[in-house]
């Protein structure tokens, strides 16, 4: 392990609690840097192996990896210029809008230019999978990862929160106009509530990482365990999820509060039915979430007023729901091309039936990715984080590892939580969202793959040595 292989794994931390500082990495300076940031990890990767990558470690990652590189691909190939008759053949609808315009030539996307931009952020979405497979390998750097995850949304909870209760009007960097509703460094408060709701499923499967297996026995081990719990880092992750679940009441998001109930509720289900060995703490520790976070701490904090929000929710007053509908007809039309990655914004006026204002995103990612990528590349993408959710499902319910196990149970609550929210939000298009959802994917695939080591699981009775594909005890 050289230095600079050191150092591109301190980068790669770094780089985690950048990510949503420069307005959730939403405007082109900012994915720029991120962009430009991961190129030079992966070079620097190339230069502190001296050209000799262990490519071995790729095959325990190959269907996250070639999924991701596959969709790329085809998004790469929506940019191509193309003769009519492919063009006709691949999207008749695209060749007949190229044709109206007296264009030489076509392309599958109607906005070649914003579907190349598109590319380059997934490029670099790509690239971050393969730099986390060689500097994320073993246990104790898959900790260090998580602990940088929560340790960057508390930094935007304790942030949100405090612009919020000092009553400030206006951002102190970027001058945005401050609503008295919770926002952090992001533009759009669901982009926050998103992102805080990530965070927190990763720092409830850190804290179960510290649980105890094995019974008390006697009131002297149990009082001990119970100081030992107070004095240890568990109790610091404790705080720093109640200071987030503030942040997240606060955010007043709708679904951003329900994705994270429902995550926690239904991940801790799932923990109680297929946890291996489960911590005798783990339900005391899944309620205390749920009944002293998001309802005594939420309601000290506001949660009365997210649930009025609920209550006040009409599908009269919104038009969000007629964006979805009116996009449908854009996937009826593009069915298995889309109209390029990047092009909602070009494409969606053409097909709006009513003056509902100006939007650039469906609020609704699997509407969004169905119009711009076509549904053959959507259904790609729902395969690697379907198969994602299962690895660490098979990890929870096979592996010894406490710390394996933990973790791969945060990532399953990330992902239920994910799924839910990006139901009626764009929250995948964000690149702060988008790639730390996809660092958690990784996750868990590697607490699948990953060998424990003793000093960190001295309950752990798996070699040390890089498990074969699939998660064997």
């Amino acid at each position: 392990m050289t230095t600079l292989e050191k150092y591109s794994f301190y980068s790669l931390l770094i780089l985690i609690i950048w990510l949503p500082i420069p307005l959730g990495s939403n405007r082109d300076w900012a994915w720029a840097i991120a962009e430009i940031w991961i190129a030079l990890q992966s070079i620097s990767l190339i230069i502190a192996y001296r050209g000799q990558l262990p490519f071995t470690l790729i095959k325990h990652y190959k269907y996250l990896l070639c999924g991701l590189a596959l969709f790329q691909l085809w998004v790469l190939f929506q940019t191509l210029p193309l003769s009519w008759g492919p063009l006709s053949f691949l999207s008749s609808k695209s060749a007949e809008i190229y044709q109206l315009v007296g264009a030489p030539e076509g392309f599958i996307s109607l906005d070649s230019r914003m579907t190349l931009t598109s590319f380059l952020k997934g490029l670099t979405y790509t690239l971050l999978i393969f730099n986390a497979i060689f500097l994320i390998n073993s246990s104790k750097r898959i900790k260090q990862v998580v602990l940088i995850i929560v340790i960057s949304g508390t930094i935007q909870a304790f942030y949100a929160a405090m612009m919020v209760l000092l009553n400030i009007t206006e951002s102190p960097v970027f001058g945005f106009s401050e609503k008295g509703i919770a926002t952090g460094s992001f533009v759009y408060k669901n982009h926050l509530a998103n992102y805080l709701m990530m965070t927190l499923c990763m720092g409830i499967g850190l804290i179960v990482t510290h649980l105890h297996t094995s019974p008390s026995n006697s009131r002297f081990v149990f009082i001990k365990r119970l100081l030992e719990g107070v004095l240890s880092r568990k109790m610091y992750i404790r705080l720093c999820l109640i200071i987030m679940v503030i942040a997240l009441v606060m955010t007043r998001s709708r679904m951003g509060n329900t994705a994270f109930f429902a995550a926690t509720t239904i991940g801790g289900i799932i923990a109680l039915l297929f946890y291996k060995n489960k911590p005798r703490a783990l339900t005391a520790l899944v309620g205390s979430v749920i009944a002293i976070d998001t309802i005594i701490v939420g309601a000290w904090f506001g949660l009365e007023k997210v649930k009025q929000r609920l209550v006040d929710t009409s599908l009269g007053a919104e038009s969000r729901d007629q964006v979805v509908i009116w996009s449908l007809d854009i996937i009826r039309d593009f069915p298995w091309t889309g109209t390029g990655m990047g092009s909602f914004y070009t494409v969606f006026p053409m097909y709006s039936q009513d003056d509902i204002g100006f939007y650039d995103y469906a609020h609704n990612d699997y509407i969004q990715f169905m119009v711009e990528a076509g549904i053959p590349a959507t259904l790609l993408l729902g395969s690697i984080i379907l198969y994602s959710f299962w690895r660490a499902l098979t990890v929870i319910r096979t592996r010894h590892s406490r710390t394996m196990k933990g973790i791969a149970l945060g990532c399953i609550m990330s992902v239920i939580g994910m799924l839910i929210h990006i139901s009626v939000d764009f929250n995948l298009q964000p690149m702060a969202n988008a790639m730390t959802f996809i660092l958690i994917l990784f996750l868990a695939n590697a607490t699948a793959v990953l060998p424990a080591i003793g000093r960190l699981d001295s309950q752990s009775n798996e070699p040390l040595h890089l498990q074969s594909e699939g998660p064997h005890v």
